[in-house]
């Protein structure tokens, strides 16, 4: 099965994915301009395996009993296990590792072995690209496709980046307090302090 029909067949919310598709490349598109060492994966391939990791993150929710793991490692698992006939089998372990780190722990090369196996370059591009999802499930929290717009602006001497967002007027305090709690990938990733406001 491709993505799409692993997407088919097992996500539990198949807006929810496309929603933290979307957001995962505006946020991408926003920030390239801020972190220029990004642009070099605005290429085809890291930007399709980019995306499939964004549809794809919630996909262990389906798996979560049967392989009694919380669902962002039984996605991960069950990856790695049924390689999708989209993604090179040089790219399936990247690809385990964007399911894997949308939640919950960052990642340790002593102690998660898919991320170890990863080389130094595709370790830093894995933090790159997957704090993205995380990010953007974030502000999905909901699932409901409330944000229309993002727009960053960063202070170089105080090394922090605010994050705005404007949508729905059902937008709310729990959308923010989502993307706070998922912050911690990404500032980790990006080594930069960020700030969360949205037009309430």
């Amino acid at each position: 099965m491709n993505t799409e029909e692993i997407l088919e067949q097992y996500s539990k919310d198949f807006e929810h994915s496309k929603n933290v598709e979307k957001y995962s490349l505006m946020l991408f598109e926003k920030l390239k301009n801020i972190f220029p060492d990004i642009k070099k994966y605005d290429n085809k391939n890291d930007l399709e395996l980019f995306k499939k990791g964004a549809l794809l993150h919630d996909i262990g929710i389906y798996f979560e009993k049967i392989y009694n793991k919380d669902h962002n490692k039984a996605g991960a698992k069950f990856i790695f296990e049924n390689k999708p006939d989209d993604i090179k089998e040089e790219d399936l372990i990247f690809l385990c590792c964007l399911v894997r780190y949308h939640r919950k722990s960052l990642p340790n090369p002593k102690k998660h072995n898919l991320y170890s196996k990863l080389t130094e370059s595709d370790k830093i591009k894995l933090n790159y690209l997957a704090s993205l999802i995380k990010l953007a499930d974030g502000l999905d929290f909901g699932h409901l496709g409330l944000i229309f717009d993002i727009d960053f602006e960063y202070n170089p001497k105080l090394n922090f980046l605010t994050l705005s967002l404007s949508g729905n007027i059902m937008l709310n305090a729990s959308i923010i307090k989502a993307v706070k709690k998922k912050k911690d990938f990404f500032e980790f990733a990006y080594k930069v302090k960020l700030k969360i406001k949205g037009n309430l």
